[in-house]
């Protein structure tokens, strides 16, 4: 058992007491401190800027992360016998954030604002930022993604209107596409203004980075502290947009409580001031039928001749989880 891991492990001057499973990769106990070692998929390039960054952020103190380590050789990739790449993290005796845990939501909403501070101090020049990251392309995503999601709503509902038998999922879908697209165009319209573009560009250009997936599956708790771990999708983007997705993922399980809502936007502000344009982008992400264009993406992208129960049933729920969502808009973010 782990005969593989072990060989690999044993490249790292680490005394093992324990090993065991944790997140679908090997968690190892050296009676004082733990570490994960897990398959990785990405590239030498970004795990090397990820390296610098979190050992930048773990100097810069204040926030734990899960730094990556090197083997006695300094590799930071190290590959078994049958090609598997594997990389060694430092980790902790921790529990994911509980999404039902108010207090632990709201410390992370505020850790999440002390990481853009941090990261806002650390200085990468234009040139090596492109060498890991296509700043330009970054930019053409942000601006062009509103409008590129309707015009995959839009392929869809045609694709569907032209089929002679249509199944309850694609009725469904032509029964409320109207409404969800009727908002898909206000929001890129909105963010089509010069003043926001300006924006975007600004940040992508200054070297904002962004946490990439920032949700309470990779926020822990320990006895004493709050971990950041899984920075495998950092890069430069709209700071305010982790905020965004950590919440989204949160309020969907709260039926988009504005209370809640309200608690998690102060704690961030007062710890790092959302501007105006930033308050712009949060309310537009929210305003944006995410859910639903993600699972006609889904139907567009498998197979059409049979829809599982599950995809109608989620159909139907996110009509309701709208509702809650729009009301969440205009009551808390002041957006009609």
């Amino acid at each position: 058992m782990f005969e593989k891991e072990n060989e690999i492990i044993n490249r790292y001057s680490l005394k093992v007491v324990s090993i065991g499973r944790c997140k679908g990769a090997m968690m190892i106990f050296t009676g004082s401190e733990y570490y994960l070692l897990k398959e990785y998929n990405g590239t030498v390039k970004h795990l090397e800027f990820e390296e610098n960054l979190l050992n930048s952020i773990s100097d810069a103190g204040g926030i734990s992360v899960d730094n990556i380590l090197r083997d006695v050789d300094g590799n930071i990739i190290n590959e078994d016998e049958t090609g598997k790449k594997y990389i060694l993290r430092k980790w902790y005796d921790a529990r994911d954030c509980d999404s039902k845990n108010d207090v632990q939501i709201i410390d992370s909403v505020k850790e999440l604002a002390k990481l853009h501070n941090i990261m806002n101090k650390i200085s990468y020049s234009n040139i090596y930022l492109n060498e890991h990251f296509d700043l330009k392309k970054i930019g053409e995503n942000i601006y062009k993604e509103f409008d590129k999601h309707n015009k995959e709503l839009k392929r869809t509902r045609n694709f569907i209107r032209k089929k002679r038998n249509k199944n309850e999922f694609e009725l469904l879908v032509l029964s409320e596409f109207d409404r969800y697209y009727e908002d898909g165009i206000n929001v890129n319209t909105m963010a089509s203004e010069q003043k926001f573009m300006n924006f975007i560009k600004s940040a992508v250009e200054s070297g904002r980075l962004v946490h990439g997936a920032f949700n309470y599956h990779n926020v822990m708790f320990d006895k004493n502290n709050c971990i950041i771990t899984n920075f495998e999708k950092t890069k430069c983007g709209i700071q305010i947009r982790d905020l965004y997705d950590f919440m989204r993922k949160v309020l969907e399980k709260h039926s988009f409580n504005i209370c809640l809502g309200s608690k998690m936007i102060e704690a961030y502000d007062k710890i790092r001031p959302i501007s105006e344009e930033e308050r712009k982008y949060l309310m537009l992400k929210f305003k944006y039928p995410e859910k639903y264009w993600k699972l006609l993406n889904h139907y567009n992208n498998n197979n059409k001749a049979w829809i599982p129960d599950k995809d109608i049933n989620k159909l139907k729920n996110i009509t309701k989880q709208y509702e809650e969502q729009v009301n969440f808009v205009k009551s808390m973010l002041n957006f009609n």
